[in-house]
């Protein structure tokens, strides 16, 4: 056990002690917040290019330490190194590339036309500001790229943040503040606290002015209710139970395929997993056959690394849930068709497909895994595969396998997701140009993409004369007049469906209009 104000780290994979870190005391927040205003204020005063440089510089810094990356992510989260580039790594240097590149424009002023005829003289304007000092609270799972996403789009829109790492990847959580700071980001900006949920409480008690929450819905919802006393938005990436609909058109091969690394990358720990398989029912038999057959050839050695494709169960907690459900899955009679073993150590699982009459009415099919299990079932129209897609507490992600493109497109508008890929599986939350988030009980709010970048600043509108000679008291200001009356009533007519109408109603407006400037005495 962790000495009392200290954390253990591990090696998920071996189970040996790599760390102990001193836990960050929880009456020091309050000056930790302090400290990073007073860099913010200096830090949001440079333009949004300058801000953006910035990332280049870790990028390169990042790319200086890629072997070093990879071995860290190995030891303390578990993941196999392929894993590590290509799922942390890559895309957060993607991720870097895009915001340095886009920041500015998506950031910048931008003009809106006003419509009506009464406001044409007049003009408005939306403007980004920073929100302040935002709270970045991460998972275990990816812990690499979905901080550092989330830490360098509050950077360029001018923030500063306090960052929680999971407790279970502390030390990479450090190595994210360290390297931005070798890039020559100003001390202060970024404050990484180590703790667990007590911390992120503690956290919410500081008032950040948004918290930047990925996890489990039922962590999301004590956030969520916690920064309610203080109106504090939120934005929560949280679970999800994620479908993939295989159409009796599609090439099986592929699509077997595309399971395989949907449902065991990353040993199943990730929210876009695809945990549930919707197989069309003349396609099914052959289908799992072909994928029981994949799943069998994944390989798992504990003992080498580098000749396993599975990597290890990161968390102790997890492998309780893989037990219940399991258990509960072989007393309904399913039938578990690959996997279910654990290893001699406990610490890895063997890819998991679980299938069965009954399985719709099992938490293996409802309620998220989290792990290399999937369980699949079957469906004979494409509006049954649609209901049974939807039908769940979660919508992060759903995926369509078929040949036929303009179906997927159809499918993918009917179905409840933040994201529907057609013909892949789970990579799109590592594009940076496109948003990530999900619905229902998956959370709100969005990352990545411009809508995502916006999540970090304070939008302002400004509202001005188009010239100074357009300065001028406005037309419904007192004192009221019988002309005033007549003349927003004949404006409305302007708004009619027919151009004919509209045409009939343009001189009775335009003499009201001329009738009331020329009485005007605005007060």
């Amino acid at each position: 056990m962790a000495s009392t104000g200290s954390l253990l780290v591990k090696n998920p994979a071996t189970g040996e002690i790599i760390a102990e870190l001193a836990k960050t005391p929880l009456d020091s927040l309050p000056q930790i917040f302090a400290q990073a205003h007073i860099a913010q204020q200096a830090w949001a005063k440079l333009r949004p290019k300058d801000r953006a440089r910035t990332l280049i510089d870790i990028r390169e810094t990042i790319l200086n330490h890629v072997e070093e990356l990879l071995d860290l992510l190995h030891r303390e989260n578990g993941k196999p190194r392929l894993e590590a580039i290509t799922a942390d790594v890559f895309p957060t240097v993607d991720l870097l590339t895009y915001f340095a590149n886009q920041s500015p424009d998506i950031l910048r002023d931008r003009d809106i036309k006003l419509k009506s005829p009464i406001h044409l003289h007049r003009k408005s304007t939306i403007n980004h500001w920073p929100l302040g000092t935002v709270a970045v609270i991460s998972p275990w799972n990816f812990p690499f790229f979905l901080p550092f996403g989330e830490i360098a789009m509050a950077l360029v829109a001018g923030n500063a943040v306090v960052f929680k790492p999971s407790e279970f990847t502390p030390l990479i959580g450090l190595k994210i503040q360290e390297l931005c700071e070798e890039a020559g980001l100003p001390k202060g900006l970024i404050h990484t606290v180590i703790g667990d949920g007590e911390l992120g409480q503690a956290m919410i008690q500081n008032k950040p002015a948004k918290i930047f929450f990925t996890g489990s819905v039922v962590t999301g919802k004590k956030i969520m209710a916690a920064a309610s006393e203080h109106l504090i938005p939120v934005v929560l990436e949280l679970g999800g139970k994620d479908p993939m609909i295989v159409m009796a058109d599609a090439d099986l091969d592929y699509a077997s395929s595309a399971a395989l690394w949907g449902s065991f990358s990353n040993a199943g720990q990730m929210c876009a997993s695809t945990e549930r398989l919707l197989l069309h029912e003349s396609i099914a038999d052959e289908f799992l056959q072909k994928f029981q057959a994949k799943a069998r050839m994944l390989r798992l050695d504990p003992k080498n690394e580098s000749q396993s494709d599975i990597g290890a169960i990161t968390v102790d907690k997890q492998k309780q849930i893989y037990k219940d459900q399991l258990a509960e899955a072989r007393a309904q009679g399913l039938e578990v068709i690959a996997g279910g073993e654990f290893s001699p150590d406990g610490n890895f699982l063997t890819p998991t497909i679980v299938t069965g009459a009954n399985i719709e009415n099992c938490e293996i099919y409802n309620e998220e895994t989290f792990g290399p299990m999937i369980a699949a079932t079957r469906f004979k129209s494409v509006q049954e595969a649609i209901e049974k897609a939807n039908h769940s507490r979660y919508g992060l992600l759903a995926s369509v396998i078929t040949k036929n493109l303009s179906l997927g497109q159809r499918m993918a508008r009917q179905l409840e997701a933040g994201t529907v890929t057609i013909n892949e599986v789970a990579f799109t939350a590592g594009l940076p140009e496109t948003p990530w988030g999900g619905l229902k009980d998956s959370g709100f709010g969005r990352k990545h993409s411009d809508q995502g970048l916006l999540e970090f600043v304070n939008i302002r509108h400004i509202n001005r004369p188009r010239a100074s000679i357009f300065t001028m008291k406005s037309l419904w200001w007192y004192p009221y007049t019988p002309y005033q009356l007549e003349t927003f009533k004949s404006c409305l007519q302007l708004y009619r469906r027919s151009w004919f109408e509209k045409l009939r109603a343009f001189p009775i407006f335009l003499w009201n209009l001329i009738q009331m400037l020329k009485n005007e005495r605005r007060l």
